[in-house]
C-alpha cells in the first residue's frame, strides 16, 4: 500500500484522533528512531480496533466483503441495508476495511482513504 521498502520494520502509533471530523492520524517510524519518518491519514473512519501503538505499516485493504461483515458486526449497518442494492453500492464505493496482521497485533480500520504524509497540518 505504502512506496517503502520493508514496511513490517516500522513501528506505528496512534498520534491524533479527531471523531468530530472521522480523520486518524498514525505516526510511522523507522527502527530505531525516535522522530516520525512519515505519517497516514486515515480519513472518514468508521471503526478502529487496535492499540495505541504497534509493529508494521504493512495493510492491506480486505475483500468488500469482509468490510460488510465487520460494518453488520459491529452495527455500524443493519442487514436491511444487503437488500436494497443501491444502498449496498453506496457503502462499497466508500468504505474500506484496511487491515494489519501480525503475529500479536491485529488492526483494523474502516475508512473512506488513506494518505501518507510527510508531515501533519501546524498545531494538530
Amino acid at each position: 500500500m505504502f512506496d517503502i521498502k520493508a514496511p513490517q520494520l516500522y513501528r506505528c502509533q496512534v498520534y491524533r484522533y479527531f471523531s468530530g471530523l472521522s480523520r486518524l492520524y498514525l505516526s510511522v517510524f523507522k527502527p530505531q528512531q525516535t522522530i516520525p519518518a512519515f505519517y497516514v491519514l486515515f480519513s472518514d473512519v468508521a471503526y478502529f480496533e487496535g492499540p495505541m501503538g504497534w509493529d508494521g505499516v504493512h495493510f492491506q485493504i480486505a475483500p468488500t466483503s469482509a468490510c460488510i461483515e465487520l460494518l453488520l458486526e459491529t452495527g455500524i449497518i443493519g442487514e436491511a441495508v444487503l437488500q436494497f442494492p443501491d444502498a449496498y453500492a453506496a457503502i462499497t464505493d466508500t468504505a474500506r476495511l484496511y487491515m494489519l496482521q501480525t503475529v500479536q497485533t491485529r488492526v483494523r480500520i474502516i475508512a473512506s482513504s488513506v494518505t501518507q504524509l510527510d508531515s501533519v497540518p501546524a498545531g494538530l
